[in-house]
């Protein structure tokens, strides 16, 4: 088979490349038009991520396409996005699997587009299998603004009285819409919360996150390097990435930070959010988040991506009691007769 280099352009049906910021309304408007409001699908997640994922993508007959060129569940075809019936391009991706040597897998795959797929499948001379890893760790929580925001109910009374610890414990703080005049304050909470400039100096050094491969470093180590290096992408590229943010300030001194961008109109993905210290430990979450919620006044929902299968932070983001968890699945395509399969194509086609 034949292997596929990040950024390599094949001529193809579908004309993937790496992703570019003039990419981006295009990319929106094809998310837009399918409804779809998973934070993958975020054009800021496809563009800062393009390094550790080696995502490649296009956007050609009204749709958006990805391939993932990273690990488990990172791995495949993504579900094409647009407003017309998806299976009239998921015939691209099969002659695209067949004349470039993609595995012909499926990653990232939504609940209600599952059931698209094994149709599609099912539909085909050829009959075959598909198989469906599930992983709880890629499901998104995705939450209403006002609830975030107002915080009203029994339900939230623990976050409400975290908040109120906050407030007796620090008189005078403030959120502070993220802008160029302050965009360095948040990279130095980042490189604060890392507690070790070791990560940061890593990546100053390399910034090349595909290649994090040294033996000599742990998985999270090099995770939290890859983070870094999209966080300082992202502040870098913050207007051109449409992004939204917010700084927290405890007597004018910063110590906390969010960031978010849209990805469809009313659905807002919060990427990252960093509170360092002892801030964190007297309520400073959740005086960030619902502080920030207060702030997309535009907005009807909140998608606070996955929780990795961590389960601190699956239990932190279940306590906000989230209006949809969206679950996703891994979906291989196996005991595929080409040779049936390409008449198909040709009538398709």
């Amino acid at each position: 088979m034949k292997a596929i280099a990040f950024g390599e352009k094949l001529e193809t049906l579908i004309d993937f490349k790496t992703p570019e910021l003039s990419d981006m309304f295009a990319a929106m408007r094809a998310v837009a038009d399918s409804g779809y409001i998973g934070s993958d699908a975020s054009f800021a997640n496809v563009y800062l991520l393009r390094k550790k994922y080696g995502t490649l993508i296009a956007v050609q007959d009204g749709f958006l396409f990805r391939y993932y060129n990273g690990q488990g569940s990172r791995r495949g075809y993504a579900f094409p996005l647009g407003a017309d019936d998806p299976r009239n391009v998921l015939d691209l991706i099969l002659k695209d699997s067949q004349e470039s040597g993609r595995p012909l897998e499926f990653c990232l795959v939504d609940e209600p587009r599952a059931p698209i797929l094994a149709e599609y499948f099912s539909a085909l001379e050829t009959s075959p299998i598909l198989h469906y890893e599930d992983n709880r760790g890629d499901s998104d929580y995705i939450y209403s603004v006002e609830s975030l925001a107002s915080l009203l109910g029994n339900n939230y009374r623990k976050k409400r009285n975290h908040i109120s610890k906050f407030s007796r414990t620090y008189a005078h703080f403030v959120l502070r819409a993220i802008t160029r005049e302050n965009v360095a304050e948040a990279l130095e909470i980042e490189k604060s919360w890392l507690k070790s400039g070791m990560a940061g100096e890593m990546c100053k050094k390399t910034c090349e996150c595909e290649q994090m491969a040294w033996a000599e470093y742990s998985e999270d180590e090099k995770s939290r390097v890859a983070e870094f290096c999209a966080i300082q992408e992202a502040l870098e590229n913050f207007e051109e990435l449409g992004m939204k943010g917010g700084l927290l300030y405890v007597e004018e001194k910063p110590i906390g930070m969010t960031l978010a961008s849209e990805i469809s109109p009313g659905v807002w993905d919060i990427h990252f959010e960093k509170v360092i210290g002892e801030y964190a430990v007297n309520g400073g979450y959740a005086v960030i988040n619902k502080m920030f919620a207060e702030t997309l006044a535009e907005a009807r929902l909140v998608n606070r991506e996955e929780d990795i299968n961590i389960e601190g932070l699956r239990k932190a983001k279940l306590s906000y009691y989230p209006l949809i968890i969206l679950d996703k699945c891994h979906v291989t395509v196996s005991s595929l007769d080409w040779r049936t399969l390409n008449k198909d194509l040709r009538n398709a086609l």
